[in-house]
């Protein structure tokens, strides 16, 4: 008879979780990869009993049950069916037997059917996966009890404790493993669990970022989407995008994906966890395609335009949720984006109380045109004009602007009657757009003077007048000399 000791060796094993042992309680560490922060944190444990059990001081014959030789340490397996012991894989022998060959007959004398491994040398990765696959096969022979839970660690059973026995535990987010329950057990989970992470940049910029982005209304923001699949990962990926009313997804460009898994992609049905009626975009990444990527980054990239709705846009966001293991682990991650504003006020120089409509300026940036349009009471970028005009507050109110672009200039050329046109250009204040509010408080005045600006001396004012005294001068000498000739002769 073989002894027991070979069964417990590699029962004891687990498939992508270390294990120890616990009496009669499993906890399960999570892993590091899980964020505790998740909008759903959860996963789901079921716990199958696979074979009764009990720690014993000598071998059991098992033919008939006996305890014969000492053998301090050793662990018996046993089931309590016929049904039970001819459900089990080949990787066992059952009283000796392949478990199909088993009968009523082969029982022990206390009616078990003891149990040891058809091969010592079989894998734990093995062990566990048979025995998955016949508890699939045999739900009511091998009924399992389940514990969702998104705390850390995690205890099963919620209550109470466990019946002396060997367990499979197969994990939700994609973990199998199998452990006895003798002895206190403590499993570190070593199971990833998936992420998500969400960078972007301005079109023209190299570099994606985290962090929270200027833009310019009509340019382009560029996204990416990092997905990590487990190294275990076997279910459905769903990955839903939803930005804000600044942004609009450019179609035109559409989704890319590295490594290109673009052919296997597949839509998000209304039932399916974490769909999203008001998503701007959403796809399911199938269970096979997620397997063949086990361990490896999906990275999916796109772009969006900042259009003029940015103004009103007071979440300025863009925001990507990944949906696991059927709703139980659900991630986000979001960017941002901001604009800018800037203006001026037109008073008088002597009553700044009263503002100056109709004063014109062109707008430059750092030398070089920047067009505009009138959009409402304010400017916008775009259009095919860079000159602006003060309204009847005597402002110039511009929104949507990217700040890091340089230096935005306004240059007076042309002003109301009367007044003198501003001889200094006047180098622009940027301040943020929190969409709705642009306080125009924060605008420098700008004053204009009434007056006629006098020729500068040395001018051509000056000058003709002495040109002309000097000729009446030489002419008045030859008068007079002429007539003392005349009166002479």
């Amino acid at each position: 008879m073989k002894k027991i000791l070979a069964l417990v060796l590699a029962l004891i094993m687990v498939l992508a979780v270390a294990n120890a042992f616990a009496a009669g309680t499993i906890t399960i560490n999570r892993d590091d990869s899980w964020d505790s922060s998740a909008e759903n944190a959860n996963a789901t444990y079921t716990y199958y009993k696979i074979f009764n059990a009990k720690d014993i001081d000598q071998d059991v014959d098992v033919d008939t049950g006996e305890q014969t030789a000492d053998s301090a340490g050793t662990a018996v397996y046993w089931v309590d069916s016929l049904e039970k012991a001819q459900a089990l894989p080949d990787l066992f022998l059952v009283s000796n037997k392949a478990p199909s060959e088993v009968t009523a007959a082969d029982a022990a004398a206390d009616g078990n059917f003891y149990v040891t491994l058809a091969s010592d040398s079989t894998s734990a990765s093995d062990i566990a996966a048979a025995l998955q696959t016949m508890v699939d096969a045999n739900t009511t022979l091998f009924p399992g009890a389940s514990v969702t839970s998104d705390d850390n660690p995690v205890v099963l059973p919620e209550s109470g404790t466990l019946d002396d026995g060997y367990y499979l535990i197969v994990a939700s987010n994609g973990s199998v493993l199998a452990v006895q329950t003798l002895d206190d057990v403590e499993i570190n989970e070593k199971n990833d669990y998936p992420t998500v992470t969400k960078e972007q940049k301005k079109a023209a910029d190299p570099d994606y970022t985290e962090a929270e982005i200027p833009a310019e209304i009509g340019k382009y923001i560029d996204y990416q989407i990092t997905v990590h699949v487990p190294a275990n990962a076997n279910k459905d990926i769903i990955v839903v995008d939803k930005m804000s009313a600044g942004l609009e997804y450019d179609d035109s460009t559409g989704l890319t994906y590295d490594p290109d898994i673009s052919a296997n992609i597949a839509e998000v049905a209304s039932d399916d966890e974490g769909y999203d009626a008001d998503a701007t975009w959403q796809i399911k990444i199938p269970a096979a395609t997620v397997i063949e990527n086990q361990g490896e980054d999906i990275v999916i990239t796109y772009r969006a335009l900042i259009t003029e709705a940015c103004l009103i846009d007071t979440d300025r966001e863009n925001e990507v949720t990944l949906t696991y293991d059927d709703g139980n682990y659900v991630l986000k991650d979001e960017t941002n984006y901001t604009t800018y504003f800037t203006g001026i006020e037109k008073v008088d120089g002597d009553d700044n109380d009263v503002k100056l409509e109709g004063v014109k300026f062109e707008l430059t940036l750092d030398g070089e045109a920047y067009n505009v349009t009138k959009s409402g009471d304010y400017y916008i970028p775009g259009g095919d004009s860079n000159e602006v005009e003060t309204d009847t507050n005597g402002l110039i109110i511009i929104r949507g602007l990217d700040n890091t672009l340089g230096d935005f200039v306004l240059t007076e050329t042309e002003t109301n009657e009367g007044y003198n046109l501003l001889e200094t250009p006047k180098t622009l204040t940027l301040v943020e757009d929190t969409a709705n509010t642009y306080a125009t408080d924060t605008f420098d005045q700008i004053e204009n003077n009434k007056g006629t600006i006098l020729p500068s001396t040395g001018g051509i004012g000056t000058t003709i007048f002495y040109v002309l005294g000097g000729l009446l001068v030489v002419g008045a000498a030859v008068v007079l000399v002429a007539r003392r000739k005349a009166e002479s002769k």
